[in-house]
């Protein structure tokens, strides 16, 4: 039995979780017609509301006339027990075509998006019925094993989608401060930390002592930090441009452009993709291996969603 909260994964699962963070956007931006980088909480509940029929409840231990009706589309208000209140602020359950997802209301409202995103992340990914699991999202206490997987896969898929990475990217080269960041995101202090932890060690490759001393300063106003955060995020994205336009050599000895590396991944097995991937960690062969790992977690969820 292990803890809740934002627990520090790997990056694998990181990148997994970002794969299908990113594949979600992408439909969503197809749909709604919105940059990316312009989504907002609001518009995934939407396109979510358009896709499932979801009857969302708030809740609490007393009567309370607010309801977050600018979030959801006719959302219920149920009364529950303290002890459930004090303990759950978040809970999925399939219901032949309906989905119930249940929210505690007591929360404040950057909590309570956070937490409408996480539980609308085990409806889409987490085949409910399939699995026959109701996702209980707790404050304290803990999950059993086998559940742990999917609430840390929810954590961070919340986080993505709450603050993208393309805007996250955009707000952090134009020099904003971490208290400006937080209010156009609508993220919390500590969602918005953790968003940048995993940034900066899992998208940036910093190590964790690392990412955790910048985020400190970041949080302090350090503007000296806020201009090292600025180069880091520029450099990467500088460095994918040159990658684009670049020559990758593969393990059956051929050197090919990255586009054509993309077609050639495309066409291999599952075991075939771990092989080259092997071949990319042996000769340091950094772009090979993130293109590898993207089509592996593309073709993992394809055969996950199509069980």
């Amino acid at each position: 039995m292990k803890k809740v909260e934002y627990r520090v994964v790997d990056s694998n699962v990181y990148n997994k979780c970002l794969n299908l963070a990113n594949e979600l956007l992408n439909q969503i931006s197809a749909q709604s017609q919105i940059p990316i980088s312009k989504i907002f909480p609001k518009d995934i509940i939407s396109y979510f509301e358009s896709k499932y029929d979801i009857n969302f409840s708030f809740f609490e231990s007393q009567k309370n006339e607010i309801i977050y009706k600018e979030l959801v589309q006719n959302p219920d208000f149920i009364i529950l027990d303290d002890s459930l209140v004090n303990r759950t602020s978040g809970l999925t359950m399939p219901k032949k075509e309906r989905a119930l997802i249940f929210i505690n209301q007591s929360m404040p409202l950057t909590r309570i998006k956070f937490t409408i995103l996480h539980e609308l992340t085990h409806l889409h990914f987490h085949k409910l019925e399939d699995n026959r699991k109701v996702f209980t999202s707790k404050f304290s206490g803990k999950y059993s094993d086998d559940v742990l997987p999917f609430e840390d896969e929810a954590n961070i898929i919340a986080s993505l989608l709450f603050c993208s990475t393309p805007k996250l990217e955009m707000l952090l080269t134009r020099n904003y401060s971490f208290d400006k960041i937080k209010s156009i995101t609508g993220m919390s202090i500590k969602g918005l930390h953790s968003r940048l932890l995993n940034y900066l060690h899992h998208i940036l490759r910093l190590s964790n002592s690392k990412a955790l001393e910048i985020v400190l300063k970041f949080r302090d106003n350090d503007y000296k930090t806020t201009i090292e955060i600025k180069h880091l995020v520029n450099n990467k994205n500088n460095q994918l441009r040159k990658h684009k336009n670049m020559s990758i050599k593969i393990s059956r000895g051929f050197v090919i452009e990255q586009n054509d590396c993309v077609s050639f991944l495309n066409n291999l097995s599952m075991n075939e993709l771990i092989n080259e991937l092997e071949y990319a960690h042996s000769t340091k062969n950094f772009v090979l291996e993130q293109l590898v790992m993207n089509e592996y977690y593309q073709k993992q969820n394809n055969s996950y969603f199509n069980l």
